[in-house]
């Protein structure tokens, strides 16, 4: 027995609104002209989108010669943000490193393209158009999703909610709330007019590090048994 085609519509709407929702945060750090976790947004917003289609072929959005330099541009991204923080800051786990990991598998979700389900429940070709006869080492496979639940355990344990999204060193956490900077509960500040009352209610800092964990429990393709 199969995954039901349902379950993979789910997981694809799930996706979509993660991405929606960081499309929206996007948007509102572009507006108050704030870069602090710009990166993760477009990095969330095109995994959401990419992921949808491939639990929902009729979902995609453009071959996977689109996606495929996208992450790899986001992998190396946020892998010098890793290097600089570490040079900055000292010898740390940076948030953006598990951004680059996440980057990375989805690069192998193209190079090794799980069999998804179709509207109809039957097999379907992955987005990117290549069979599925190679497979993706189990345990390389194993460690990423090691590394996805440990960040998402450590996500939801941590009582910095937000650093998932802007990392600990943002000036916000690193002043707790002195004066002239934002309290480490409202990373972004105060803002004026209709930007900061969405800002208040959509840019919140459980609701980042809770996109983060659905990204990280979705990081790989469910295949068929």
């Amino acid at each position: 027995m199969g995954t039901p085609a349902w379950l993979y519509q789910l997981f694809g709407a799930l996706m979509l609104a993660v991405a929606t929702y960081c499309f929206v945060l996007l948007v509102l750090s572009v507006t108050a002209r704030r870069p602090a976790g710009r990166d993760v947004d477009i990095s969330h917003t095109a995994m959401g989108i990419a992921m949808a289609g491939m639990f929902v072929p009729a979902w995609a959005f453009g071959p996977s010669g689109l996606w495929e330099p996208l992450f790899s541009v986001l992998m190396v991204w946020f892998v010098v943000r890793s290097i600089q923080s570490i040079q900055r800051f000292g010898l740390h786990v940076p948030h953006a490193l598990v951004h680059a990991v996440m980057s990375f598998a989805m690069l192998l979700m193209y190079w090794f393209p799980p069999g998804l389900v179709s509207g109809s429940g039957s097999m379907a070709m992955s987005m990117s158009g290549r069979p599925n006869g190679a497979h993706l080492d189990a345990g390389l496979g194993l460690l990423l999703a090691l590394v996805f639940l440990g960040s998402a355990i450590f996500t939801l344990a941590s009582p910095i909610k937000g650093a998932s999204h802007h990392g600990t060193h943002l000036p916000a956490y690193a002043t707790d709330g002195a004066a002239g900077a934002c309290s480490p509960a409202t990373p972004y500040g105060g803002a004026d007019g209709a930007t900061g009352a969405l800002e208040a209610l959509v840019a919140v800092p459980w609701l980042e590090d809770l996109s983060h964990v659905v990204m990280c429990c979705e990081g790989s393709p469910p295949r068929q048994g």
